[in-house]
């Protein structure tokens, strides 16, 4: 029947459902009425859940012309905003502006601080914090096209540095003409870089030894030379002692009034000489010739000798006989020659021995000078 328990219109069901103008005391209210609990009817507030017509949720939907408490607003109230009724927490208020705005700005400060942070340390980005600035050797005049050659290969990897930066460098360079500025980055490239001069100066090192062994061979070899040049001295000075004296002498032969062709035919008596006193067997060669014929002198002198009745008688004839017997035996020319050879030989014996004599002083002089060094 209308208006019975399932709820008449305007009336109020207490459980389920309200009649029109009625509230529902827990589930939904009638039209004009509120509902306690779940839904309000219409022109009245739902205390809990949704509002009717013109009423106002009280926790979470608001009816028509009437606020939500908490929630989301009906037609024309405040929630998320009714028709021409105004927002009570979110829109209109000026402090939750601020506060939001307040709550962008410091987020975008940390996403700025976080993006500048990450560029820090990207190695490939321009604002890098950890990159310094070494220098390598190149060859001389090509250290321009070593810094463009760098710049592209870091280019084509995405990143590169700073213009000002570079210019700093190449202002800092040492050495323009043999030395370029090249990047490094963080400490790994530090130590690899340190390893590789590492190795470097161990093969310097290495270098450095073998040219020390080598100096001291060449230290070696100078003490000899220099050795062997103070003999070397020792003994120009010795010829120069002996020239002096061939000067002299040849002075002393040109004021006596000797031509120099005779001084050279001298020379080369004397050679003669040197030459026969060096080869051996030529005087027992000559003396074999000469022992028959001094035999014959020696056997005819005893004959004569034996023919003589006396000592005193003997001697008269004999010196003209024996004269005789020379002159018919040997020639008077040959003689001569033989006279004028043996003056030869006599004067280049002594010449010899004079020579002898001369370098005997000689090396007693360096045998002084080198003991008592």
């Amino acid at each position: 029947m209308f208006g019975a328990p399932a709820g008449a219109f305007g009336t109020a069901t207490s459980t389920a459902t309200g009649g029109f103008g009625t509230a529902a005391s827990t589930a939904t209210g009638g039209f004009g009425t509120a509902a306690n609990t779940a839904t309000g009817g219409f022109g009245t507030a739902a205390n809990t859940a949704t509002g009717g017509f013109g009423t106002a949720a009280n926790t979470a939907t608001g009816g028509f012309g009437t606020a939500a408490s908490t929630a989301t607003g009906g037609f024309g109230v405040a929630g998320a905003g009714g028709f021409g009724v105004a927002a009570d927490a979110n829109n209109n208020d000026p402090m939750r502006a601020a506060q939001n705005l307040q709550e962008f700005g410091g987020q975008s400060t940390l996403g700025r601080y976080l993006l500048e942070l990450d560029n820090a340390y990207n190695a490939l980005h321009p604002n890098c914090r950890f990159r310094a600035f070494l220098y390598n050797m190149c060859t001389p005049g090509q250290s321009t096209m070593a810094v463009e050659r760098e710049r592209f290969i870091t280019a084509q990897a995405g990143g590169g540095c700073r213009e000002e930066e570079l210019l700093r460098a190449q202002e800092r360079n040492p050495d323009p003409l043999r030395m370029y500025p090249t990047p490094v980055h963080f400490m790994l490239e530090l130590k690899a870089r340190v390893e590789k001069q590492q190795e470097a100066i161990a093969a310097m090192r290495k270098h450095v030894e073998a040219l020390i062994s080598k100096a001291e061979h060449f230290r070696q070899l100078d003490e000899a030379n220099v050795a062997q040049c103070r003999e070397l001295m020792l003994e120009q000075v010795m010829l120069q002692r002996r020239w002096y004296s061939l000067v002299k002498k040849v002075e002393t032969l040109r004021r006596l009034g000797l031509p120099l062709g005779e001084e050279g035919r001298i020379a080369s008596i004397v050679k003669t000489l040197k030459l026969q006193l060096a080869a051996p067997g030529v005087y027992k060669a000559a003396l074999s010739e000469l022992q028959p014929f001094l035999d014959a002198e020696s056997a005819a002198v005893a004959s004569l000798l034996r023919s003589c009745p006396g000592e005193e008688e003997a001697r008269e004839p004999a010196i003209p006989k024996e004269g005789g017997m020379l002159q018919r035996r040997t020639d008077p020319q040959l003689l001569k020659n033989w006279t004028r050879f043996a003056e030869h030989i006599q004067e280049g014996v002594e010449a010899l021995v004079e020579l002898l004599e001369k370098d005997t002083a000689d090396m007693r002089a360096i045998r002084h000078r080198v003991g008592s060094v």
